[in-house]
């Protein structure tokens, strides 16, 4: 239904990837929240390249869940993963988890929510792809120099360690198929 790495392969084949802590569905954040100890979330840290924070919005289904108290108790969690990132020398990076470009296309998700069952459809997170003023607006809470520190610096640090791939080479690459120019031929005469 979803795909899934187990973590076995993806530490067999982990040379050459950068792997990030995730959303708050991530091990790191439900670390924080079930008030794991240092040692803890150190080991847990320890398997990450960088750490991410997301926008507050991404999370307040938390808040109508019940399973944080409010809007600051989301700010003290990017703090503290600030903080993590800090003392086990982990770039922090501020995250959209976008899942559609403009804000209005939030209603082609809420559609495909509400078709496979979910009960909250209809309080859609604003996952659009923010552009640099709105995320370092959703950041300033963590001061000026933080906020440019996980939105600019850290993302493009992180964007410097991929190397550039073409997916799919210049050109066109039809199938071969035995026959099918003769096949073609008949079919159009």
């Amino acid at each position: 239904r979803r795909p899934r790495i187990p973590r076995s392969l993806l530490n067999k084949y982990r040379d050459g990837l950068i792997i990030g802590s995730a959303c708050e569905a991530g091990e790191v954040y439900r670390a924080i929240i079930n008030n794991k100890d240092l040692n803890e979330l150190e080991e847990i840290i320890s398997f990450y390249d960088y750490l991410e924070i997301q926008p507050i919005g991404n999370n307040l289904h938390l808040v109508r869940n019940g399973v944080v108290r409010g809007e600051e108790e989301l700010k003290n969690i990017n703090k503290r993963i600030v903080e993590l990132g800090r003392r086990f020398n982990k770039p922090v990076v501020a995250t959209g988890d976008v899942h559609f470009l403009e804000p209005e296309d939030e209603v082609y998700r809420r559609i495909l929510m509400f078709g496979q069952g979910y009960a909250d459809a209809d309080f859609q997170p604003p996952l659009y792809f923010k552009t640099t003023d709105e995320m370092l607006k959703e950041f300033e809470y963590l001061g000026k120099d933080k906020a440019e520190e996980v939105v600019i610096k850290n993302t493009n640090l992180i964007a410097s360690m991929v190397e550039e791939i073409v997916p799919l080479p210049p050109g066109t690459y039809p199938p071969i198929i035995e026959g099918a120019d003769k096949e073609l031929k008949e079919i159009t005469y």
